[in-house]
Order: structure tokens, then sequence, then C-alpha cells
């Protein structure tokens, strides 16, 4: 998931340029299956062959106007707070040791589901340091 630069609520055209950006970048590299714009203004998604994180790699090292984060996702959940919790544990479990320390990032786009980026933050620490007895470092973005 490729997040542009740009208003949140608003298209200016960065998509266009965004997916420029990224053929150019991943240009010599026959493992790119569809780049596509998502439901939401400024997020692009790449349907990879490759290493998510290889691709990240490249993307970060290349000189681009408009990409301004790029997120390997490792797995897709359905948008409600049970499903997340469940899936973050599993993703954690197979990552983590007791006393890690870990920050949490969150972005809600669209608001129908989760209502609340503190609630799903918390109840997420909650969950981590509970399981895994891990520690939250505190920062929170």
């Amino acid at each position: 998931m490729i997040t542009l630069q740009g208003q949140k609520d608003e298209n200016a055209g960065e998509e266009l340029v965004g997916t420029e950006e990224i053929q150019l970048a991943l240009q010599n590299y026959e493992r790119v299956l569809n780049i596509k714009e998502s439901d939401f203004p400024n997020v692009i998604l790449i349907d990879l062959i490759m290493e998510p994180l290889e691709a990240v790699k490249i993307i970060a090292n290349t000189p681009t106007t408009v990409i301004s984060k790029v997120v390997p996702i490792e797995t897709v959940v359905r948008t409600r707070l049970d499903s997340i919790l469940e899936k973050v544990a599993n993703l954690a479990g197979d990552k983590v040791s007791p006393g890690d320390s870990f920050n949490l990032i969150c972005d809600l786009r669209g608001r129908k589901y989760i209502k609340s980026k503190d609630e799903l933050m918390d109840r997420t620490s909650e969950e981590l340091i509970e399981k895994f007895n891990l520690k939250a470092d505190g920062k929170r973005f």
C-alpha cells in the first residue's frame, strides 16, 4: 500500500503521478502484477509476486515527488475490532519475544466500522501486552 502526498479527502491527480513513479521504480522487476487505486483518495495498492519488503526498499530508495509512505500488507482482515485483534495476535506471535517493545501506528480511513482510533490502539496495546508480555514504548501515531 502506498500513500501519496495530498489531502486525504481530495484527489488532485496524485494517483496518476504516483502510479507513474511506482512503475518507474519497479520497471526492472517483472514481479508486479497490478497497480490500482483504492477506495480512498491518495492510496494506491500494488499486487506483487516479489517479496513486499523488497519492493518497499526499492521504492524507498527511488527519488519520488508524491509518494509519502510505503507499507507492506501482510494480511487482510475484516474491519471489526475482534477480527483485527485476532489477526494482530496471530502476526505478532511469529515476530516477537517476551520483553520486546512495540509502538502502534494507526491511520483510519473512513469511520464506518471503527469509530475511534484511540479505542483501536488501546485494545491492540492491551492485547499485545497481555498475550506476549510486551512493553509499549509510549509512541502512538
